[in-house]
């Protein structure tokens, strides 16, 4: 690196024998290191050095001097830009949002919409967004770049301000208006005609007051079963609580669950609908389920002459139960000949021939002659058949509401008509 001396360098040359001076003061500036001046003969020269004078400070930095090895962070040449450095991203993404309801009840859904028309970034793509729905009750939803729709149920009444928020890779987030949502529960009431029962009994529900706009109702009557009804119905008679249930899809119906039969105080839930689905269940009454532990009590008068078969042309009998009360009571007969011929009363009170024990369960035994018992009292009248030289029987059962089961029978050989 060529040096510039920093004062001027004075050189005296002396000749010899008589010579005159020739040289004078002068700013020498050296290429070099070997371009110093050199003497003739014995001629002396008297240099300031040049690596004393130009040497520069290792720990400082000549601002007038930029090693060409390195580039100044600091200076950057004004009419060029640097191409590691960009404008920072500071726009704000757009889009807004649909609401489709302004006004819900507790537990109906309210849907927003934002399709991909509905957001943009004039510097991002779509699929690099973030969008997150903020529904107002400390939840948030958020939407991939490939869902469009989100659902929100609320649990509680109050008024909740939706926003849908996109922000972009640099940070930048929309501010997108929000929408409000009111939630109200919904005011209605039910009664019942007893405060308690015993398992199985039934019972009445009585629709006290409709809310204003409801169109239908659920009643969750507290043993897994759920029944739908017209808000214009306003009274369901024979109600009851006894087995524990679930709804089996295949079948279309609802299915008993296990062996277990409910007791206590059990709590009846309701659930009001419109237009926009139905609400959650609210408790509306509760009602105290007892055990029946007695069963039912069933008997069969014993006819005065029970060897002639015009005695047995008219059974009498009894059928009580003093808590859940009786559900079913059911009687069938049996006749055999003196040829061996078996028969067995249907349902539909006529004989029916049998030979085994599968035939009278499939004709006789699956209902019996259901007959109709008051106060107390029941009867049945055979059909012509049962005769002279034949062994009779009859069979009275009855299950109560809680299904409690009671039977008892009589025999008898006929001798005379």
């Amino acid at each position: 690196m060529k040096l510039r001396l920093a004062q001027p360098v004075v050189v005296a040359v002396a000749l010899l024998a008589g010579t005159a001076l020739v040289g004078s003061p002068a700013y020498a500036i050296p290429g070099g290191p070997n371009d110093a001046p050199t003497g003739q003969g014995g001629a002396t020269v008297t240099e300031q050095s040049a690596s004393t004078l130009d040497t520069i400070d290792p720990g400082t930095t000549d601002p007038g001097t930029t090693d060409p090895g390195t580039t100044d962070p600091g200076t950057t040449d004004p009419g060029t830009t640097d191409p590691g450095t960009a404008e920072p991203d500071t726009t704000v993404p757009t889009g807004s949002f649909r609401l489709d309801y302004s006004s819900v009840w507790t537990g109906q859904r309210v849907t927003i919409g934002q399709n991909a028309t509905e957001f943009s970034d004039p510097i991002d793509a779509p699929e690099t967004l973030k969008r997150v729905v903020s529904w107002g009750d400390g939840t948030s939803t958020v939407l991939s770049p490939t869902t469009f729709t989100a659902t929100k149920a609320y649990n509680r009444a109050g008024n909740f301000k939706i926003t849908v928020t996109v922000t972009d890779p640099a940070g930048n987030a929309s501010a997108i208006p929000a929408r409000t949502v009111g939630v109200t529960i919904p005011a209605g009431a039910i009664s019942l005609n007893k405060k308690a029962v015993y398992q199985g009994a039934p019972f009445n529900v009585k629709i006290a007051k409709v809310p204003a706009g409801a169109k239908m109702y659920r009643i969750d009557w507290s043993d897994g079963s759920i029944s739908a009804h017209k808000a214009s119905v306003r009274s369901l008679n024979g109600a009851y609580i006894h087995y524990y249930w679930k709804w089996d899809a295949a079948k279309k119906t609802w299915v008993r669950v296990g062996k277990g039969r409910i007791a206590g105080v059990r709590a009846l839930k309701i659930s009001w609908g419109n237009d926009k689905g139905y609400a959650y269940f609210q408790t509306a009454a509760k009602i105290n389920v007892v055990k029946d532990v007695s069963g039912p009590t069933v008997s069969i008068k014993k006819p005065s002459s029970t060897n002639r078969a015009a005695s047995w042309k008219t059974i009498k009998g009894t059928a009580v139960d003093k808590q859940s009360g009786l559900r079913h009571v059911g009687v069938t007969a049996f006749r055999v000949t003196s040829t061996g011929k078996a028969y067995c009363l249907t349902p539909a009170r006529k004989w029916k021939r049998y030979y085994t024990d599968a035939d009278v369960n499939k004709y006789c035994y699956a209902t019996g002659v259901k007959v109709k018992v008051v106060n107390g009292k029941w009867t049945l009248k055979l059909p012509a058949g049962l005769g002279k030289n034949q062994f009779f029987a009859v069979e009275v059962w009855a299950y109560d509401r809680a299904d409690n089961f009671r039977g008892t029978y009589r025999s008898a050989k006929i001798t005379r008509s």
